[in-house]
């Protein structure tokens, strides 16, 4: 969770790199309240038939969807400061939305011990 609350302060920051930790932090929970969300919508979905959908699935719809506009823009900065954390050029982190599974290889990898072309080393700035 901590992850997650550290990506938030840095919502919209492009430049600097980012741990795994708050990589992997934000990315589990982002996912947790997706699936949550899609869940309860689905669930709320149950009751409904032609011309009529639950007034619970059109909230949780709602939040469902303003949720993912929230989240989204620091899921992109948190996976551009990874992919600067070893190395990379952050625009790289754009590969991600048609190839996520390059992104987790990323979030997976250690990043560049001391500085970098994109900043200091996250884990000596602690």
């Amino acid at each position: 969770m901590g992850g997650f609350i550290a990506a938030l302060r840095k919502y919209a920051k492009f430049s600097g790199r980012s741990r795994r930790r708050e990589f992997w932090g934000f990315a589990v929970t982002f996912g947790f309240i997706h699936v949550l969300l899609s869940t309860l919508f689905v669930v709320g979905m149950q009751g409904s038939r032609e011309g009529y959908v639950p007034p619970f699935a059109i909230v949780v719809g709602f939040v469902w969807l303003l949720a993912g506009l929230a989240l989204y823009l620091p899921l992109l900065s948190v996976s551009w400061r990874r992919y600067q954390d070893i190395g990379w050029p952050g625009p790289l982190s754009l590969l991600g939305l048609p190839l996520p599974l390059l992104t987790l290889i990323v979030g997976a990898v250690p990043g560049n011990a001391g500085d970098n072309a994109y900043g200091p080393d996250p884990k000596a700035v602690v």
